[in-house]
């Protein structure tokens, strides 16, 4: 109960899979992809692998948000990606400001090497801990009077723990305080396909391209993987998504630490 494994469906990938050799290296159907498969790749990324993966992130918002296949970053899961980030947008010391309660492993992906803090933008009950924009300005101000420089704001949405989304306007207010005080925007939408049609499931990727006027791109950017959507953490197949030229660049650099 308490692992994206899809213990329930592995029997329909099976079959999936049984029924289309072709997809497999290691089937009599396969061969002919084995040499581009075993030797040295693109570092980057196999192309045809990253424009399915674009084109997946457009399905499962339903086509309100389009995504460049030149701006996925491939990693070794959602864990390499989230370091990547990490590493990418802020300097040892530095704090990303994380709504509670969050998942426990971002202390983990986002600490153990790059030395960045995470503190918390304390959320409550009383409101279905929804984020506020007062909770966000005291965790800022409670960060830069104790000498730590906040370098971003780190969400999941759909949330990990709570299993509730973040509404556009929510999404619309953290992209807002990103670029007025010039931090970064950290989405983790690794439970995009997750979700029920009600509440509605709205992605960053759609607010800053059709709600909220003015946020800069550069500060937003977005963790996704196929662990949860698909059940299959073993595949280590995790993205980063930026609107940034320059993360994307280094992100790219350092994927070759964490290939898929």
């Amino acid at each position: 109960m308490g692992l994206a494994e899809n213990q329930l469906s592995l029997d329909l990938i099976e079959e999936w899979s049984k029924a289309h050799p072709e997809a497999s290296i290691c089937t009599a159907e396969g061969p002919s992809q084995f040499k581009r498969i075993a030797n040295f790749q693109d570092y980057h990324g196999l192309p045809e692998f990253r424009q399915a993966m674009a084109q997946f992130m457009g399905q499962v918002r339903g086509w309100k948000a389009r995504f460049d296949p030149d701006r996925v970053v491939m990693s070794g899961g959602a864990t390499g990606a989230q370091e990547t980030l990490a590493f990418c947008l802020a300097n040892p010391g530095e704090a990303f400001l994380v709504p509670t309660p969050y998942y426990p492993g971002f202390d983990r992906d986002c600490c153990w090497r790059s030395g960045v803090k995470l503190l918390p933008i304390e959320c409550h009950s009383s409101n279905d801990f929804r984020i506020t924009r007062e909770a966000v300005v005291a965790a800022y101000e409670s960060a830069t009077s104790n000498g730590v420089r906040v370098k971003g704001i780190l969400i999941t949405n759909p949330s990990n723990p709570l299993g509730t989304t973040a509404d556009r306007a929510t999404l619309a207010m953290l992209a807002t305080f990103a670029t007025e005080h010039r931090v970064h925007l950290i989405c983790d939408e690794i439970y995009a396909g997750s979700v029920f049609a009600k509440p509605e499931y709205v992605s960053i990727a759609e607010v800053i391209e059709r709600d909220a006027p003015g946020p800069d791109r550069d500060l937003i950017h977005i963790a996704y993987s196929l662990s949860k959507d698909f059940g299959l953490p073993g595949f280590r197949v995790g993205i980063d998504y930026s609107y940034n030229d320059a993360v994307v660049a280094c992100a790219r650099k350092m994927s070759s630490f964490g290939f898929v």
